[in-house]
């Protein structure tokens, strides 16, 4: 260790570390350290001291050391003059030239950050091309905003009509749009029963593009549970259950484990009857609709029940009863009405062909929507002289035929020809799906370009063609309405026009292709008002006296009801 004497060795060579000047001279010592004192400031200071990163703070002495150096930030000038300090401590500066004050230090706070585009004024025309392959062309302007896609700019071509948004948020449905493959190229994960995400393409044999490809267990709470809910999705695909049955059970499953996992529900023998309806309502009192509750309903029975008899555990046999069910209505369907279906069919013409044969099909053979996304192109039969059109139908897991007629044997062969055209043996479809669906407020403008998937579900071609064509044209119904269309109306206004034109129900159902013709009755056909005019007609037709003579209403006597009522208490007086 060296010593130092600082009485013979220092010779006043240290400055202040406050105000500057050279020459402390000795000011004692502080628990063995020398001190020293400023003969100017009259501060004084250790020999060492210790720095820590935490805690310390660097002073600046503005009145001495601040000679004017700083620039305006609004106007630029140099110069800024010292201008006192705030309530909080701060040094205020002032511009001689614009005279806006600057604080020497603003906090910022990340939670208020706001990275803005200014796109009304930054943007230029002809900064962007046009997303179209086939316009490129930089002839793009601004075109408001999408709420829906949480208020993002959207961009119009006024060359070909394409609309973009500033940024698209990528999913799995709509890698198709900005990749080489689809979602159903997307190559197959091979099967592990241990891992929480499940390709479901690796197990089932039946299974679509438009089907839900992947169950996911991660979401499913308590580990016990997730376990039994694996066993119990692996027992249902070996029955070969769809893909939209197994992702509904997966679901309803899933909400009730989020249940059992706030009531720190630990095993199956503690799942009791109360527990399950205490359940049940209070997904009621969330607001959950009864065909949903329902749902739950029939998926937990039968998950209770597949347990107990292949031996994973045991529950009360009645756990769940016919009386937990919610009443629901399922009446007849809403079809088209028929001044809307006349409306729209006078203006298909307007369509692409493609779009307008698409109705044509669906409408006369009563197809669902899936059926007519994966008709085959060699659909159309002919026997004896008789067109038919034959197709598998994925939900009765069979073959369904219908004679056609040759107006529509002629449009089947059409789009054979454009398909053939387009893709020849590459695509087995007959319809494929489309994009670029765009309209105005006062012109149907579609340009719509065929690419090689499946019909979807979401952005329906024909769902898209004939939304557009009820807005351009202003189709209404006969509430002055604008009239709402949806693919799914299709069916049942079919066989509900069927019905109307006199046609036996067995007929209906055979044509529909239901094995029971209750479920026609039920869900797909529906009696009108002036249906039910019209039998009444006939029933007062039917109308005879005992002589056989037909009698009219206007010639049945007339009772009041005063002298109704006064004959039924003569009559309980005699008795």
């Amino acid at each position: 260790m060296v010593e130092i004497n600082w009485r013979s060795d220092y010779n006043r060579e240290f400055a202040c570390p406050r105000c500057g000047e050279i020459g402390m001279r000795l000011g004692g010592s502080h628990f063995g350290k020398q001190r020293f004192l400023c003969p100017k400031c009259h501060k004084t200071s250790g020999e060492s001291q210790q720095l820590s990163s935490i805690g310390t703070k660097i002073k600046s002495y503005w009145s001495t050391d601040y000679n004017r150096e700083f620039a305006c930030p609004d106007c630029g000038e140099i110069g800024m003059r010292f201008a006192g300090n705030t309530t909080a401590g701060k040094k205020i500066f002032l511009c001689p030239k614009c005279h806006s004050r600057t604080y020497e230090s603003v906090p910022i706070r990340l939670r208020h950050l706001n990275y803005k585009d200014y796109w009304d004024t930054d943007y230029k025309v002809g900064e962007f091309a046009c997303p179209n392959p086939n316009c490129d062309a930089r002839n793009v302007y601004q075109h408001g905003y999408s709420i829906k896609t949480g208020r993002k700019r959207m961009f119009c071509c006024q060359t070909c009509g394409s609309t973009a948004f500033e940024s698209v948020d990528l999913n799995l449905r709509n890698l198709r749009h900005y990749g080489q493959q689809g979602l159903e190229n997307l190559p197959i994960q091979p099967f592990d029963y241990n891992s929480n995400k499940w390709d479901l393409r690796a197990i089932l044999a039946l299974i679509d593009a438009r089907d839900t490809q992947t169950v996911n267990f991660a979401s499913i709470s308590c580990d016990w549970f997730r376990e039994l809910v694996k066993g119990y999705i692996y027992h249902l695909c070996k029955l070969d259950t769809s893909a939209g049955t197994i992702v509904k059970r997966v679901s309803h499953l899933r909400m009730f484990s989020r249940y059992l996992a706030s009531r720190d529900i630990r095993g199956m023998k503690e799942v009791k009857r109360n527990l399950v309806i205490n359940f049940l309502v209070a997904e009621r009192q969330q607001g959950v609709s009864a065909t949903a509750i329902n749902g739950r309903c029939a998926t937990l029975r039968d998950f209770f029940w597949t347990g107990n008899s292949q031996g994973w555990f045991q529950v009360e046999q009645d756990i769940i009863r016919a009386e937990d069910l919610s009443k629901t209505r399922r009446g007849n369907p809403d079809p088209i009405p028929d001044s809307v279906r006349e409306q729209i069919e006078n203006h298909l013409h307007k369509l692409p062909e493609p779009i307008a044969r698409m109705w044509f099909i669906a409408f006369f053979t009563a197809m669902r929507p899936s059926e007519l996304a994966f008709l085959k192109k060699d659909c159309l039969v002919q026997e004896v002289g008789h067109w038919k059109i034959v197709w598998w139908r994925k939900k009765g897991k069979n073959q369904h035929e219908v004679p056609v007629s040759r107006t529509i044997a002629k449009v089947v062969q059409e789009q054979q020809e454009y398909i053939e055209q387009l893709w020849g043996q590459d695509w087995e479809y007959l319809f494929c799906h489309y994009q670029g669906f765009k309209a105005s407020q006062n012109q149907l403008k579609i340009k719509i370009q065929p690419i090689k998937e499946v019909i979807l579900t979401g952005t329906n071609p024909l769902t898209l063609g004939i939304r557009h064509l009820i807005a351009t044209e202003n189709i209404r119904d006969e509430n002055g309405k604008l009239a709402k269309f949806s693919n799914k109306l299709i069916r049942p206004t079919r066989l509900t026009k069927l019905f109307e034109q006199g046609h036996d129900l067995a007929v209906v159902s055979a044509w529909a292709g239901h094995k029971n013709p209750e479920i026609t009755a039920t869900y797909y056909t529906y009696v009108s008002c002036q249906q039910i005019e019209k039998e009444a007609g006939h029933i007062q037709k039917a109308l005879f006296n005992a002589e056989g003579q037909q009698l009219n209403y206007e010639s049945l006597p007339k009772y009041r009801i005063s002298q109704v009522r006064s004959g039924i208490d003569g009559e309980r007086q005699k008795q």
